[in-house]
């Protein structure tokens, strides 16, 4: 495969596909690209996956990363490494139309690997800032791409639907809960998400206060910096939760126990993927409502 991909990155055998019907997209890294609707889609980040999926147009994607588990079908796309750092022989062994990613995934270097070997690139907003709208943004974006366009719109009304829904019932507990986010391989490493991230987002929605907001991005878990947090409630995924031995596991990391969340055992499983805001997150964030406020229902 090595040679396959080396041979290829210096003969530019591969082709950008024909610009019969092209739609022009500029992507956030400011280089547009101009093709026809792609047929072989390498797709690096998971809520990109869900978006073409959700458009109808999942059937397009050859390749993702490891990050993603959902919708099920993607478990069997061939896989192009962590979502950090990606494969670049990997990708072009699977000749895509067309590589999507977002700014967080794929950096400039990786890109001009890409593009040396002919294969269109569109990097797309962080998709871990800027909330609902950046994803809206996403959305728009891929569905230009596709020449479909009312298929995002529907995909996005879909989803200020299910937001109105849930700011009702956000409206009528008149509550600000504090929450914090940890990030666990296991009992010995663990990092808090602070603004600029997907979970800050997830937080936002549910009408919480996020307890890391001291920080941008991420930040090692301290005893002292968990005390002086003072959550709630902690949200954890579910891989995690499962890595530091389940909720009695979490309870015995630095400081939980010393917080309201841990006196009160308020540890919450989320989904693998809140990392990055994508077209699940009205309904992630329904359920973190639900589990938020279980006991102040009848």
């Amino acid at each position: 495969m090595r040679a396959l991909a080396i041979s290829m990155l210096f003969t530019g055998t591969l082709l950008v596909s024909p610009l019969a019907s092209a739609a022009a997209v500029k992507g956030a890294d400011g280089q547009t690209v101009e093709i026809a609707p792609p047929k072989r889609v390498v797709a690096v980040n998971s809520s990109l996956v869900e978006i073409l999926f959700g458009l109808g147009k999942g059937g397009t994607v050859v390749g993702t990363d490891v990050g993603g588990n959902f919708p099920p079908e993607q478990a069997k796309i061939a896989k192009v490494g962590h979502p950090y750092h990606p494969s670049v022989e990997g990708i072009i062994s699977l000749q895509p139309d067309v590589v999507l990613t977002s700014q967080e995934n794929l950096d400039a270097a990786t890109a001009a690997q890409l593009r040396g070997a002919r294969i269109p690139v569109l990097v797309l907003e962080n998709s871990s800032k800027d909330g609902i709208a950046g994803l809206k943004r996403r959305i728009e974006a891929v569905a230009r791409l596709f020449d479909i366009p009312e298929a995002g719109q529907k995909m996005t009304r879909e989803m200020d639907q299910r937001l109105a829904e849930l700011n009702k019932r956000i409206a009528a507990t008149k509550t600000k809960p504090r929450i914090l986010f940890i990030y666990a391989h296991g009992p010995g490493e663990a990092f808090v998400y602070g603004r600029d991230t997907g979970v800050h987002v997830l937080i936002e929605l549910v009408g919480g206060q996020n307890a890391a907001d001291f920080t941008t991005g991420t930040k090692a878990l301290t005893a002292e910096g968990m005390v002086l947090a003072a959550p709630d409630a902690i949200i954890m995924l579910n891989r995690s939760l499962e890595a530091v031995g389940g909720a009695a596991g979490a309870l015995k990391m630095p400081g939980v126990a010393l917080t309201p969340a841990g006196k009160n055992s308020k540890i919450i499983a989320v989904d693998d993927t809140v990392r990055w805001v994508g077209p699940r997150f009205p309904l992630f964030a329904d359920s973190l409502f639900t589990a938020l406020h279980a006991n102040a229902r009848p």
